[in-house]
């Protein structure tokens, strides 16, 4: 074969066809070739990652916003039968957000999810009230003895009993992390080795040593103590375990390991190269956002001191992984989207028998105008509602499923631009072989 600037072309035009097959690409039309040259990045396509913050009860706030997201996915594409899982590549969750990403994108006996976002956070609802048993009054002294003993608020079973009942095959067997449609990471605290313990459907499907029951993993993510006891959890084969607790002491706000695991994990997504390649959903459980002045706060002692710092810590360290990754998107900030709602009542989390007032609150937080945190400048509301956020981004994820959808007129239109390209150049000739 002889050298010629035509090889060169098919060269250059080889490598930019790898381009688009590694990031499933988006189709080309008549008028879209300056675009496409100048925006190449675009033709790559955005991994969609969802993250879910923990948060007890009040879980049901982005359970209900993942309820009208499936709606709007459903109304912009014309498939009634939209899920969630079917828009986005990865998913995390801490705590109660694991146990809706596990609802979520838990595959059935045909690899459906098992359930819809709007079955999600009514059964989230209905079962909270048997597993969030109250303790029931008494003396002061009573209670004092209650919480000073080895005994939790709340017994571990009625939510193992639920998990069991939900996350199991129709033979009896349970469903594991390998039953997940989509890459899933859940994250809970060992304390046996004294580190974050990540549950990843990518470690599962290397080996059985990595794979767990799914219902164990929701109960290590959900074990908050003093509420519920740890958790021993072993995996299908039996050679790995660990004594977890919620997973929220460490990552409260998971966004970030789902974020790193992407960038890093070629295997799954070798055409990601930074940021600019991501399209992220992030959903809080709402936060409570108290003040202490000074003159309050000065004569406080340890006993004073425990309830507010807890708050204060699981906020911080949601707020600061936020802080970072918008910082970390730049120019690209629009395609992270941040939905927490501050301000909470006082008594709004810690009352689980409170529904109606939980689904209240989600419908308030999608009127309530977006947030973005300035660098180290605390938060500052933007223009737009969250509501209006929430549509963009499901116009994008459907404009990204059917841009991966149609690799035939992506092919299609690339042939016409070579050939477009070729012709306006006469002096260049055909490869000679």
């Amino acid at each position: 074969m002889e050298w010629g600037p035509d090889i060169a072309l098919e060269s250059f035009f080889g490598s930019l066809r790898e381009e688009i097959s590694l990031g499933g690409g988006r189709s080309l039309g008549v008028g879209d070739d300056l675009d496409f040259l100048e925006k190449k990045s675009e033709l790559r396509g955005k991994v969609c990652i969802l993250s879910l913050d923990g948060g007890g009860m009040p879980g049901i706030i982005p359970a209900r916003l993942l309820a009208h997201l499936e709606e709007l996915l459903q109304q912009k594409s014309g498939d009634p039968d939209a899920r969630i899982a079917d828009y986005f590549d990865v998913v995390t969750g801490t705590s109660v957000g694991g146990l809706l990403a596990t609802m979520l994108f838990t595959g059935d006996e045909n690899s459906r999810p098992l359930f819809r976002a709007e079955e999600a956070w009514k059964l989230m609802a209905e079962r909270g009230r048997e597993v969030f048993k109250k303790v029931a009054k008494s003396s002061v002294w009573s209670k004092l003895r209650i919480r000073s003993t080895k005994s939790c608020r709340f017994s571990a079973k009625p939510l193992e009993h639920v998990l069991k009942e939900y996350l199991i095959r129709e033979d009896g067997n349970a469903l594991t992390l390998r039953d997940t449609i989509k890459p899933v990471l859940i994250p809970c605290y060992d304390l046996a080795s004294a580190a974050p313990f990540l549950f990843s459907r990518a470690d599962a499907l290397e080996s059985q040593t990595w794979n767990f029951n799914l219902w164990e993993i929701c109960r290590a993510t959900t074990a908050t103590p003093p509420f519920f006891p740890p958790a021993c959890v072993t995996s299908v084969d039996g050679k790995t375990s660990c004594t977890a607790i919620d997973g929220r002491v460490v990552m409260h706000n998971p966004t970030a390991a789902a974020i790193t695991h992407v960038l890093h994990n070629k295997r799954e997504f070798p055409s990601v190269r930074g940021v600019e390649d991501l399209l992220v959903l992030s959903l809080g459980t709402g936060q409570i956002d108290q003040t202490y002045m000074y003159e309050t706060v000065r004569g406080w002692g340890a006993l004073q001191w425990v309830k507010p710092l807890a708050k204060i810590v699981l906020d911080g360290v949601a707020d600061m992984v936020d802080h970072t990754i918008s910082i970390a998107f730049g120019e690209h900030r629009k395609h992270y989207l941040r939905i927490q709602m501050a301000g909470l009542p006082n008594q709004a989390p810690a009352d689980v028998s409170d529904v109606n007032q939980l689904v209240k609150l989600a419908e308030d937080v999608l009127d309530h105008k977006s947030m973005e945190f300035l660098p180290f400048g605390g938060r500052m509301p933007l223009s737009v509602s969250n509501r209006e956020r929430l549509d963009w981004f499901a116009d994008q994820l459907v404009k990204e499923r059917k841009a991966r959808s149609e690799p035939a007129s992506t092919e299609s239109a690339f042939q016409n631009f070579i050939e477009k390209l070729k012709s306006s150049c006469p002096e260049i000739t055909s490869v000679k072989e």
